[in-house]
């Protein structure tokens, strides 16, 4: 038996039971019985809020006994069948039955204590009998419940589906998918009215997570996502949009990931870092400046220079160089990253700008990160731009010895040939 049907039993409590302990208790005739109706009345509700069962239910007898009105011992009848007490229920409502012999509310509870007693054959008389006389929706879902817990599962689909008709409940639509996906082999129609029922509704946490549910044990990922996405729209809770990220990534779907990111807005940094292991440093860039725009952090400035420069790779001009050096320069004024600090000096260096500025920005980023050889890589071009070779190979000789990065063996080739001509004169 589904998890779903075992708690059922708990779902039609309330459908029998109603909101009692929500609802004021109103005088019969309008005016006090006796002295401390009122203060007996607070005093149930009170107990009711703070969920004593026990002594709400006494309130209420006493309030009953000193006024003969009969709606207190309803009240009394209903918490006491809320808490679960079957012997106590028993007892009350037989002497409300014989008070109120035609009181639907009672009628509902009686039905529902056969059901706690395991009695379905003599409930579902009573149900039948009392959906002769109110043709309610809450009263189909009492005999649809009672047939589910029967196992007689068509019949329990026919008051479901004429409950929801009435209502378009989505505890009416849980029950009816539980009962054509799990017991009528009836899956697509299942999921076919999951969707529809979501998509001319809403996506409820209920009914959008039976259809996660669903989609999970057929392994439709895709509907997976597209439900939770769904989540993520109606309740703009981070965790969805999680998942829906997860989901794709784990599918490899860089595109989907990033449509998602770049319609919904959610955690720029990931769609930043998923551009980057793209290599797509136009939309990096992009992003950057939005985040920059955004917070006016300048570590996001630093990215749009790294960004802009590697964007434009072979049509590094005047202007393009001159553009990045200044956001650079704005950077490096207030933040003093190793990254940054090597990164500008490299491109001083590099593009014969300002190459001892660009040696004291590298070296600069050394104290702070005195082994890496990116640095170390940059600080010897330095010297090899300024002609000293020989204090470039030193360096170069000792990085070739741990990294073969391109760029740094096309490096250690010029110093080499750049030390030859020197020495050859």
């Amino acid at each position: 038996m589904s998890r779903y049907i075992q708690i059922v039993t708990i779902i039609i409590v309330f459908f029998l039971a109603g909101c009692s302990s929500k609802q004021p208790i109103q005088n019969e005739i309008g005016q006090k019985s006796f002295e401390n109706e009122d203060y007996m009345i607070l005093s149930a509700l009170e107990q009711e809020q703070q969920q004593n069962s026990t002594n709400a239910t006494q309130i209420y007898r006493a309030l009953y006994a000193q006024s003969g009105k009969v709606n207190y011992l309803v009240e009394a009848v209903k918490i006491s069948f809320l808490s679960k007490n079957i012997d106590q229920t028993a007892v009350l409502l037989k002497d409300a039955l014989k008070q109120a012999p035609n009181n639907i509310e009672l009628k509902r509870i009686e039905i529902g204590l056969l059901i706690q007693q395991n009695n379905y054959n003599e409930a579902e008389i009573k149900a039948l009998k009392l959906l002769k006389r109110d043709k309610s929706a809450r009263n189909l879902k009492i005999v649809g419940s009672i047939y589910l817990q029967k196992k007689s599962y068509e019949l329990a689909l026919k008051y479901f589906e004429s409950a929801y008709k009435a209502d378009r409940d989505d505890n009416s639509l849980l029950n009816i998918v539980d009962i054509q996906y799990n017991y009528l082999n009836k899956k697509d129609d299942a999921i076919a009215l999951l969707e529809t029922h979501i998509r001319m509704n809403s996506c409820e946490i209920s009914t959008c997570f039976k259809l996660v549910e669903i989609y999970g044990k057929q392994k439709n990922i895709n509907g997976v996502i597209s439900t939770y996405k769904k989540l993520y729209s109606r309740f703009k809770d981070e965790k969805y949009a999680k998942k829906v990220i997860e989901l794709l990534l784990y599918l490899k779907d860089k595109k989907g990931a990033i449509s998602f990111l770049e319609k919904s807005g959610y955690n720029q940094e990931m769609l930043l870092n998923i551009y980057l292991s793209s290599r797509d440093f136009t939309e990096a860039y992009s992003v950057a400046k939005r985040l920059y725009d955004k917070t006016l952090n300048l570590d996001y400035l630093g990215k749009m220079a790294i960004y802009e420069y590697e964007s434009k790779q072979g049509k590094l001009d005047d202007k393009v160089l001159a553009s990045v050096s200044k956001k650079f320069e704005k950077v490096i004024s207030k933040l003093h990253s190793p990254l940054y600090l090597n990164y500008y000096g490299y491109l001083l260096i590099d593009h014969d700008i300002d190459v001892k500025k660009g040696i004291g920005l590298v070296q600069e980023a050394l104290l702070k990160e005195p082994k890496s050889p990116f640095f170390l890589d940059s600080l010897a071009w330095g010297y090899y731009k300024l002609g000293s070779c020989k204090k470039a190979k030193v360096i170069m000789d000792k990085l070739i010895k741990v990294s073969k990065e391109k760029e740094l063996i096309e490096h250690s080739k010029k110093i080499d040939i750049c030390v030859k001509k020197a020495t050859s004169r």
